[in-house]
C-alpha cells in the first residue's frame, strides 16, 4: 500500500504523531512519504521519513521572517491570547494544488492527514483515494464556525461538490490521541479510534532530587509570536523562582542570550525531551499546546495552562473543565498570579489524581502502531 501523510511544516503537527504513524507503516512494508512544505524536509528527512515537498506551502517563520506586526505590540500583562488565524484559504488551495501535483505521480492508495490540514482532503476527494485523519488538535474545529462555508469556497474551485458538514473531512478513520473523555460530546464522532502515542527513545540530565520539579514550556513558536518588549517570560521566570521547586525552562534559544532574572532554583535549557522528562516532574507550566497537553497527560503530571493562541484558550479551557490543572490568565498576568496558580496545582492533591486517572485511560488504549494496522483495513 502507498500511503502519503500530510501536515503543515509545524514541527508540532508532524514530529510528535505523523513521524510515528509513517515509521509503523514502513515498518509494515507500505511505501509511504509525508508531503508538506520545504521549511520540514531537513527534520523529517534526519527522522528517515521521505518527503515530498510542497514549493508553495510556507511554514509561519517564511510567512514572517521576523515577527508578525499585529503582535508587536501584544503585552501578556494587559492583553489576551494573541489572535492568529486558524484556517486559511489560500494555503489550502495552495496545499491542495501542490499536493495534486506530486500525489498523480506517486499514486497514493490512501491520504492521511492532520487536523489541521485540508489540502489533503481536497486531494483525496479529487484521486479517488481514501481518507484518513490523525487528530492532532481535537477542540480547534469548533474555534472556526464557519469552517464548512469556507472549505466549500475553496473546494468549488477544485470542481468539487459542497458539502454539509465536517464528516466527510475526517475520511474513513480518525486517529484520537487521548481517550474519548478528552472530547466533548459533540466532537465525538463515529469515525474516531483512539490510541496511545508511543515513548521516544532517548535519556535526560541526571536532575536534583531535593524538591519538586516543574518544567516549564511555552512551545516553539512563542519566540516568533511574542514582541521584544513582551514580559511574558520574565514573569513566568520569577514565578518559578518563588517556589520551593526545582525548575526546568525550555526558552526555545540559546540560554546565554536569556537577559532576564536567573533564579537559583532555574535551569534554562534551548529545548528539552519533553516528553520524557514530563515523567520525572510534578506539574507543568505549558502554553496548552495539543501535544504538550497530551504528554503531560501520558505521565499524569497536572497543569497550569498559560494559553496564547489558536486552539491553547480551548485546551487550557478542556483541562480545568476535567480538573487535571488550571489555567492562567495572560491579561493582567504578575508573577504572583503565577505563583499562586502554580502553588495550587503542586498542594492540592485532586490535580495530581485526576491527571494519574488520566493516564490510566491512555495506558489502556492501544498503541498509535496499531492506526498503522487499522488504515490496512480501509482498502
Amino acid at each position: 500500500m502507498r500511503v502519503l501523510l500530510t501536515g503543515l511544516p509545524i514541527r508540532s503537527h508532524l514530529v510528535p504523531a505523523v513521524v510515528p504513524v509513517a515509521n509503523a507503516l514502513r515498518r509494515a512494508g507500505h511505501e509511504v512519504a509525508i508531503a508538506t512544505g520545504g521549511a520540514m524536509r531537513g527534520e523529517l528527512e534526519r527522522l528517515g521519513v521521505p518527503v515530498l515537498v510542497l514549493p508553495d506551502v510556507l511554514a509561519p517563520e517564511e510567512i514572517h521572517p521576523a515577527r508578525p506586526a499585529p503582535m508587536r505590540g501584544w503585552r501578556p500583562e494587559v492583553s489576551g491570547p494573541i489572535s492568529v488565524p486558524l484556517f486559511d484559504e489560500r494555503m489550502t488551495a495552495a496545499f491542495a494544488a501542490n499536493l495534486l501535483d506530486v500525489a498523480k505521480p506517486w499514486q497514493p492508495d490512501l491520504i492521511v492527514r492532520e487536523t489541521n490540514e485540508y489540502g489533503g482532503f481536497l486531494a483525496a476527494e479529487a484521486l479517488g483515494v481514501e481518507l484518513a485523519m490523525i487528530d492532532i488538535a481535537p477542540l480547534i474545529v469548533r474555534l472556526v464556525p464557519d469552517l464548512v462555508e469556507r472549505l466549500n469556497v475553496v473546494r468549488a474551485k477544485f470542481g468539487l461538490a459542497a458539502i454539509e458538514s465536517l464528516t466527510p473531512a475526517y475520511g474513513k478513520l480518525a486517529a484520537g490521541l487521548l481517550p474519548e473523555s478528552w472530547y466533548p460530546p459533540v466532537l465525538r464522532t463515529p469515525q474516531h479510534r483512539y490510541y496511545r502515542v508511543p515513548d521516544e527513545p532517548g535519556t535526560v540530565p541526571e536532575l536534583p532530587a531535593d524538591a519538586p520539579l516543574v518544567l516549564m514550556s511555552l512551545g516553539s513558536n512563542v519566540r516568533m509570536l511574542l514582541s521584544a518588549e513582551s514580559r511574558l517570560l520574565t514573569i513566568a521566570v520569577e514565578a518559578l523562582g518563588a517556589l520551593p521547586i526545582r525548575a526546568v525552562v525550555a526558552l526555545g534559544h540559546d540560554p546565554a542570550a536569556w537577559t532576564g532574572p536567573r533564579p537559583a532554583n532555574v535551569h534554562f535549557a534551548s529545548f528539552v525531551q519533553q516528553r520524557l522528562l514530563l515523567g520525572a516532574c510534578d506539574a507543568f507550566l505549558t502554553h496548552a499546546g495539543y501535544s504538550g497537553v497530551r504528554e503531560a497527560l501520558d505521565h499524569g503530571v497536572p497543569m497550569a495552562a498559560l494559553p496564547l493562541f489558536a486552539d491553547q484558550p480551548a485546551n487550557a479551557a478542556r483541562i480545568e473543565e476535567l480538573g487535571v490543572g488550571v489555567q492562567v490568565d495572560a491579561a493582567g498576568l504578575t508573577p504572583g498570579k503565577l505563583t499562586a496558580a502554580l502553588k495550587q496545582v503542586l498542594e492540592e492533591p485532586s490535580y495530581r489524581l485526576a491527571a494519574r486517572g488520566f493516564q490510566r485511560r491512555i495506558l489502556a488504549l492501544p498503541s498509535l502502531t496499531r492506526f498503522a494496522a487499522d488504515l490496512e483495513d480501509l482498502r
